[in-house]
């Protein structure tokens, strides 16, 4: 998915119900060996999901763009802002943490971390939305290594935007439940469906380190 340039966003409320990092469930890591994603089904609970939307700013929302550059909605039709996060860093923190340990499990990339510039960002699929076959790195972005989507939207709140990898079958009942993080390379292909009902919200990021050689 493309760069796109820093915004300022709302921060949220570190008395935000349910949202405090030291009360997070155990993870539990599901790996797919039919294209190397690992799922995590109950990474947010749907009260952190719904605080975590009710936290965007409605003059922050933009177009995304494609990897390319620019707005093209015919390759990708979504609204963007960066996501918040509250003054000890939730929810960084909490994806960071499964990421290495995704990483460590899975994939063991050398990685770093995230990057300001390339922050996790909150996608908002409205009827029509889509995002077309595509990988999430690139010359401009060519350090990303692993990418995520977390499942903000009740899978009831909108019909199509299912998450799809090329080349293979994917159980879409569960990338759809509400809370869940799906973990995988960036250089996998995978494109979001057009949205035909309802409104989707996911959040979106990657975890950067050295160059794929």
């Amino acid at each position: 998915m493309p760069k796109t340039k820093k915004k300022k966003t709302k921060k949220i409320k570190s008395d935000q119900p349910n949202v405090d990092p030291n009360n997070a469930p155990k993870v539990n890591l599901n790996a797919n060996n039919q294209f190397c994603s690992v799922l995590h089904t109950t990474f947010f609970n749907p009260v952190q999901c719904d605080a975590i939307v009710k936290q965007c700013v409605e003059e922050l929302w933009m177009s995304g763009e494609t990897i390319g550059g620019g707005v093209n909605k015919k390759v990708r039709n979504v609204e963007q802002q960066v996501m918040p996060i509250d003054q000890k860093g939730w929810p960084l923190t909490r994806i960071l943490d499964l990421a290495k340990q995704a990483n460590n499990a899975r994939f063991k990339f050398d990685v770093a971390g995230f990057l300001d510039v390339d922050a996790p960002m909150i996608m908002k699929y409205e009827k029509g939305g889509h995002y077309d076959w595509h990988v999430d790195t690139g010359n401009s972005v060519c350090h990303r290594k692993l990418s995520f989507t977390i499942q903000l939207s009740d899978d009831k709140d909108y019909v199509g935007g299912d998450v799809e990898f090329i080349g293979t079958k994917v159980d879409t009942k569960a990338f759809r439940q509400k809370g869940v993080c799906i973990i995988y390379p960036s250089f996998l292909p995978h494109r979001i469906t057009k949205v035909r009902k309802g409104t989707r919200h996911a959040i979106v990021g990657w975890i950067h380190g050295p160059t794929f050689k």
